[in-house]
């Protein structure tokens, strides 16, 4: 089976018609499970560089472990992990329960399966990535269900890298990033959270262009990663970055500003329609005048998500790695970001 999480469950239907008009299979075809943001489909399907804009992460081509005990489970577990991908190899692991009640919880039943695991694939040398993951490397993944039985899907170094757009950094794709109150405004978290899914992030001697800044949450970001900003808006920054010399703040139309020099970084929370961010990406991204980028997609309702097609038919045009994905941060948004290859 595909297993394509969702944010919550406000978003299943959305990424039911998405699975459907993406991979071309029927209502009937997409498996659903009550009050639960989780969706799945035979693995017959073929989802090799596909893109799926409202799904968080996905668990592809899973095996079905049965209900057992905890013991047996981790080592049906490891014996597949050490089947596919042989001994001697780190790999990053993720395992967790999917609750009705909680959500994604990394506790309980999954945080002692995971435990017995790991000791199992250690007498392998098999070693599971402490912190922060590697998309060189396999890929595996456990979901343990309400019932108790597992989802496990396990994908090498290569799958990772054919099924890259589909996947995250975070478990079960839930992440919430940390506040900060010195941030002009909470959108901040949006780039955060994007540039962790990247495994990039803006630094000393790079710069940024922040399109429709004000009031400056992803301008602040950038200062903070000691990158020099570039803010196009109508409207100032907050006092302390139009005050920064780091900052070059610009009262005109992010549409039409372009340089002639190519920007380590262009980024886009603007508030628009969403052929105008095609229009972005045409300017900035087709015309090779910057490395990397984050654009929000920003919907005013239902109508509006099949335009997500016409993104994903660009992206795969492109000579960038293209995420097309909800952050948790988004709200009626999906965002497109991508790096050169």
């Amino acid at each position: 089976m595909h297993y394509f999480l969702a944010k919550n469950t406000d978003w299943i239907e959305a990424l039911k018609l998405e699975i459907i008009q993406t991979l071309g299979c029927s209502k009937d075809q997409v498996k659903t499970f009550p009050q639960l943001p989780l969706l799945a489909i035979d693995d017959s399907f073929d989802i090799t560089n596909k893109y799926m804009g409202f799904s968080t992460t996905a668990l592809l081509n899973s095996k079905e472990i049965p209900e057992d005990s905890i013991s047996n489970q981790a080592k049906a577990i490891s014996s597949a992990i050490v089947e596919k991908l042989g001994a001697g190899t780190k790999i990053n692991l993720d395992i967790f329960s999917m609750t009705n009640k909680y959500g994604i919880i990394e506790t309980g039943r999954a945080e002692i399966i995971k435990d017995k695991v790991i000791k199992n694939l250690k007498a392998n040398k098999i070693f599971p990535l402490r912190k922060k993951k590697d998309f060189g490397l396999p890929f595996v993944q456990a979901m343990v269900h309400a019932g108790r039985d597992v989802a496990l899907s396990i994908l090498d170094a290569s799958e990772v890298q054919t099924n890259r757009t589909l996947l995250s950094p975070f478990v079960g794709g839930f992440n919430n990033v940390e506040d900060d109150k010195k941030a002009p405004s909470r959108a901040f978290k949006k780039i955060i959270e994007a540039q962790t899914i990247m495994g990039l992030t803006s630094s000393l001697e790079e710069t940024l262009v922040d399109l429709g800044a004000s009031p400056g949450g992803w301008s602040y970001v950038g200062r903070k990663q000691g990158a020099k900003v570039i803010a196009l808006d109508r409207s100032p920054l907050r006092e302390d970055l139009m005050a920064d010399s780091k900052v070059e703040f610009m009262k005109a139309d992010a549409f039409k500003f372009v340089t002639d020099n190519k920007i380590d970084w262009v980024v886009s929370d603007i508030i628009c329609l969403p052929p105008r961010i095609i229009e972005l990406i045409q300017t900035w991204v087709v015309a090779k005048k910057c490395r990397r980028f984050i654009f929000t997609i920003k919907f005013q309702g239902k109508e509006d998500y099949p335009i997500l097609s016409e993104f994903k038919e660009l992206a795969a045009t492109l000579d960038f790695n293209v995420i097309i994905k909800q952050l948790n941060a988004n709200k009626n948004e999906v965002t497109i970001m991508g790096w050169e290859k």
